[in-house]
């Protein structure tokens, strides 16, 4: 089974961050969605993303995989994991692949990306304190 589709433009690779791994820029893009980077150790170490519906626990957990096109775009896919597999070894759980909840959540990440992507580059401000004027610089300028 696969989940929604949704199709983004390309991750512009100036917001990579320089911490490495996999891809940091769909990292940055994932947890600006409130998202979180997960590993699959059945998978090979898979990276996927979750996002629970409850800090406290893992389920009911939006999942999504992302997968590069030779397009201009990046292809998420997106479900609604209702619970952990019920057998070890075995992947099939209680999901959801398409309903309200799921295009909702499709929706909220294509506005995300929309926003993203209209930002061409970062931009990096130094941290800078103006400068203090003395009082009687103020009063007398000089």
């Amino acid at each position: 089974m696969c989940g929604m589709k949704i199709r983004i433009k390309k991750i512009n690779p100036t917001h990579n961050n320089l911490c490495g791994g996999i891809n940091t820029s769909y990292k940055n893009f994932m947890r600006i969605c409130g998202y979180i980077e997960i590993f699959n150790p059945h998978k090979n170490n898979d990276v996927s993303y979750a996002r629970s519906f409850d800090s406290g626990h893992f389920y009911p957990r939006f999942h999504i995989y992302i997968q590069d096109l030779p397009t201009q775009e990046t292809e998420i896919n997106l479900h609604l994991d209702m619970k952990k597999a019920s057998y070890e070894g075995v992947s099939a759980h209680s999901g959801e692949y398409d309903g309200e909840l799921v295009s909702r959540e499709a929706k909220r990440i294509k506005n995300i990306s929309d926003k993203f992507s209209l930002e061409k580059t970062v931009q990096h401000q130094p941290l800078g304190f103006k400068k203090k004027t003395s009082f009687w610089r103020k009063i007398f300028g000089f």
